[in-house]
């Protein structure tokens, strides 16, 4: 039976997963209430698996928790349930991504696949390797487009500019005033939070400056939260080696399947 589930069912429902093995469901259920519609579905009363949309991301964001089991999940009814509750958001022959831990791919069936990518799910776990505190500053509301600016530049496929406005981000400046590199979070929380939105322009590569800007991102969450995470693609093995030389440890895969709806 599939069921769509309120914000205060959001939080109930947090008990079933964990943060690391449910990592951006967990996000949605947690901190993202308002622009979550999450769905349950269940058999005699026992919640079998649990999806969820994230509105406003620039690309049609579903993730997806399987309970523990030997048998198979079939996730187009819980799409087609989806359809409906977001009346017209959704039409066929659109792309859309859903995430889910990379273990469940053997038992999720997804119809019309595209493509699959596998991101890592990063945590700071050695913070005595970052960095000396660098040259980048806070930036202030005002220079938001800045951080836009890169992340068009770089094609940053999670950015919102929103985050900027709501979360404290960073940039590495040249002599000449000119922003070389960025960071910011996209989860500032004290149970945890996420780095990300971060780049370096492809005038200044080569200098170390993602490494330092990543160091210094690392030091403000560190502020706000004991708990620091990011997320990788696994084809980005540059970004990958320089998070592990600045102390982050894989604890969790996921895969990112784009198909269409």
């Amino acid at each position: 039976m599939l069921i769509l589930r309120t914000g205060h069912e959001q939080l109930q429902l947090l008990e079933q997963i964990s943060l690391e093995d449910s990592y951006i469901l967990y996000g949605n259920m947690y901190l993202r209430t308002e622009r979550s519609v999450v769905v349950t579905d269940s058999v005699q009363g026992e919640v079998t698996a649990i999806g969820s949309y994230l509105k406003g991301m620039p690309f049609h964001a579903f993730s997806l928790h399987v309970v523990e089991g030997d048998e198979n999940y079939e996730v187009e009814p819980m799409l087609s349930y989806m359809k409906e509750v977001l009346n017209g958001s959704l039409s066929d022959g659109q792309k859309g991504v859903i995430a889910l831990a990379e273990p469940l791919l053997t038992r999720v069936q997804i119809p019309n696949t595209i493509d699959t990518r596998t991101m890592h799910l990063m945590k700071l776990t050695d913070p005595e390797h970052l960095l000396p505190a660098g040259e980048s500053r806070i930036l202030e509301l005002s220079e938001a487009q800045i951080v836009e600016n890169m992340a068009a530049e770089l094609g940053m496929i999670s950015f919102r500019a929103e985050e900027v406005a709501e979360m404290p981000h960073i940039a590495l400046f040249s002599e000449g005033g000119e922003p070389m590199a960025v960071a910011g979070f996209h989860v500032y929380d004290e149970a945890y939070v996420e780095i990300g939105n971060i780049g370096t322009s492809v005038h200044h590569r080569q200098k170390g400056l993602g490494t330092q800007i990543s160091s210094d991102i690392s030091r403000i969450g560190l502020e706000k939260s004991a708990n620091v995470y990011l997320m990788v693609f696994t084809d980005n093995p540059a970004a990958m080696h320089v998070y592990e030389k600045l102390g982050f440890v894989t604890v969790s895969s996921y895969a990112f399947i784009e198909f269409l709806l």
